[in-house]
């Protein structure tokens, strides 16, 4: 990615070309394999030690004077989607969900299963009743399509029970260069902000160990997480990844989520299942505000992210959390700013070589 050398405009670019390649290859809840190999592949010339664990997490580290701090920077690497739970004699599918798929949205929808593509089926709108027309179908209704005649001609394909379901819509860009829409930015962005800051940081000298995380099983209960925070035991946590903002018509922002797309990383301080240790939260306003960053503050008391599951690990972790703000979240057309993508990776970069202060944010009373 070259992130030292490349201008502002250039390095943009490389991110939303990256986010296209990530962002297309499947990757629902707990079958995160292929995106996991492809971050392996990436990673791995910037880290000392890259490793994934049985579950699927993904450890890149790099090591630094081992008198300084641990600190773990994690990303999940999951997105939204289902799995198929049976296959009907015509060669119809029908699926669970995996993570918040809205039923709304599935409707009509281009789908991969299990690597084969198919569309989510819909009753044709000339014989819908007026009254079937506005309503929402539940997903346990919907099936699949895969082209198929037979429960037969869909098992020699390939396919069976229990293979990943996710949404095919490829990452587009705007009439305006930095807006760009897609599915998976939630959360594969985190993971390119990863790769990017391991990049950044080669030949430089770090005050301490930093393990670069990318977790799996976020979308349905942070599970991995839990695994990865236990496992490395950090003396501190930042997590990455990306939140809904308020600025659509649909969603009254000053009353709601007053964030947006273009205005700097959010930095959440209370979700559903944590609030933000004050000390890290003095450490990235501190350091946001010297470099001049742009960043905006978040309270949502209607979602989590992995900080809720890794500040709760061994003795208690204090836990950061940066977001990139996204519209449309948990749709195949999530969009999102490519200057909050830049601006968080110059967040991290500034904090990174702050390693050395970090004890002095870490204690519950100052």
């Amino acid at each position: 990615m070259d992130v030292k050398h490349q201008n502002q405009d250039s390095l943009k670019d490389q991110l939303i070309r990256l986010a296209r390649e990530l962002c297309r290859i499947p990757g629902a809840p707990g079958y995160e394999h292929d995106v996991v190999a492809w971050l392996v592949d990436h990673l791995e010339p910037y880290a000392d030690e890259i490793e994934v664990d049985p579950m699927g997490n993904l450890y890149a580290l790099r090591r630094g004077d081992p008198a300084g701090p641990v600190v773990m920077i994690s990303a999940h690497s999951d997105e939204i989607g289902g799995v198929v739970r049976a296959i009907e004699p015509d060669g119809f599918l029908r699926f669970n969900k995996l993570g918040g798929v809205l039923d709304a949205l599935l409707v009509g929808r281009m789908v991969m299963v299990g690597g084969h593509f198919g569309v989510v089926g819909v009753k044709a709108g000339h014989a819908q009743t007026q009254e079937q027309r506005t309503q929402v179908v539940e997903y346990s209704q919907l099936y699949i399509d895969v082209g198929a005649e037979s429960r037969a001609q869909v098992q020699e394909m390939g396919i069976g029970v229990g293979d990943p379901v996710t949404y095919l819509s490829d990452v587009q860009r705007f009439t305006n260069p930095d807006r760009f829409c897609g599915k998976g930015l939630d959360n594969r962005l985190s993971c390119l902000i990863l790769l990017a800051l391991l990049e950044s940081l080669r030949g430089t000298d770090l005050a301490g160990d930093l393990h670069a995380v990318v977790t799996v099983q976020e979308e349905v209960g942070l599970r991995g997480a839990q695994v990865a925070a236990y496992r490395v035991n950090p003396a501190c946590a930042l997590v990455v990844d990306t939140t809904p903002c308020g600025d659509t018509p649909d969603m009254g922002e000053h009353q709601s989520l007053p964030i947006g797309i273009g205005r700097g990383p959010a930095l959440r301080l209370v979700s559903r299942a944590d609030v933000m240790h004050h000390g890290m939260r003095r450490l990235l306003t501190e350091t946001a505000d010297a470099e001049a960053i742009p960043y905006q503050l978040l309270v949502h008391d209607r979602s989590t992210t992995d900080a809720s599951a890794i500040h709760l690990q061994r003795e208690g972790i204090p836990t950061g959390v940066i977001t990139i703000p996204r519209r449309y979240s948990h749709t195949p057309v999530e969009v999102a700013d490519v200057n909050d993508v830049v601006n968080t990776l110059r967040l991290l970069q500034a904090l990174v070589a702050r390693m050395g202060d970090f004890a002095g944010y870490l204690s519950f009373i100052p």
